[in-house]
């Protein structure tokens, strides 16, 4: 599952605003996990038929998409999955959610040349989210700004040094940004917040290896 086709993660990179680049990105200075999240989000949000990806949303995609690697920061799985599905609004089965990723990935656009010339265009299939644009919610550009100052480890991305953000590193800073009301729910839903700081903040010798 942690597998990244790499054109869906260029396709995802078209997405990606100049702001978001310069305060921090899930996608061109996230780790392959937090990636994954990332896309992940777009198809919640699409499900949930919004216009922008919430900060519950990438919440909700990093239990879907790195639930054995987190587990560890919850006394138990009912715990972790019932907050989920009460902060985040989202109670369907994480491989559910998979198969509508899956379905995504495995149903590109259709690709419609143009006889006798090489221009063609593309139309997206029904239930995917191919074509669609998706901004980020305030709550979510806030706590990505908090995560690239937080983090402790830097990678190499089209020529700059980004903030490596990082599934532990994401969830650690929804706890500490200020004025979102995720923060606290997620602070005080049985979370191992000591744990979770050792492992966000942790200095990475090699942070690259985590890009792919």
């Amino acid at each position: 599952m942690s597998h990244i086709d790499p054109k869906v993660l260029e396709a995802a990179k078209t997405r990606i605003t100049a702001d978001a680049a310069e305060e921090g990105s899930l996608v061109l200075g996230g780790s392959r996990h937090m990636r994954v999240a990332s896309m992940i989000s777009m198809v919640i949000a699409d499900a949930k038929q919004q216009k922008e990806i919430q900060l519950r949303d990438v919440v909700a995609a990093i239990y879907v998409a790195n639930f054995e690697r987190i587990l560890r920061f919850w006394p138990n799985a009912a715990v972790f999955e019932d907050f989920i599905a009460e902060h985040c609004g989202w109670s369907e089965h994480r491989l559910t959610t998979w198969d509508r990723w899956t379905y995504n990935t495995n149903h590109p656009p259709r690709t419609v040349t143009i006889p006798f010339s090489r221009r063609f265009f593309q139309t997206p299939r029904k239930h995917t989210i191919h074509g669609k644009t998706f901004k980020e919610s305030e709550d979510l550009k806030h706590v990505i700004s908090t995560a690239a100052k937080l983090t402790p480890n830097k990678v190499e991305s089209f020529g700059r040094a980004l903030p490596l953000i990082t599934p532990e590193l994401f969830l650690f800073a929804t706890t500490r940004t200020e004025d979102v009301e995720l923060s606290g729910k997620l602070a005080n839903s049985g979370l191992r917040l000591d744990l979770l700081e050792e492992a966000a903040l942790e200095r990475l010798e090699s942070p690259e290896k985590l890009r792919f």
